[in-house]
């Protein structure tokens, strides 16, 4: 029942309520709700390069010592 209504919450009264909240105790809210990426995120590509990288950097090492 509680994930029904917070699903149905809209975000404007989430976001007032987290405000009132942090006003209440002296806190300020400075970031919001994640918000869904506007496209699509290559991560196996960031991955792929990272690891041939990291490859690339230990053969330099090995190399020099």
């Amino acid at each position: 029942m509680a994930g029904s209504t917070s699903m149905s919450t809209p975000e404007d009264h989430v976001n007032s309520l987290m405000h009132q909240v942090s006003d209440d105790y002296g806190h300020e809210v400075s970031v919001g709700f994640p918000q869904e990426a506007g496209h699509a995120i290559p991560t196996k590509e960031i991955e792929k390069v990272n690891e041939d990288d990291l490859t690339r950097r230990l053969a330099e090492l090995k190399a020099c010592g």
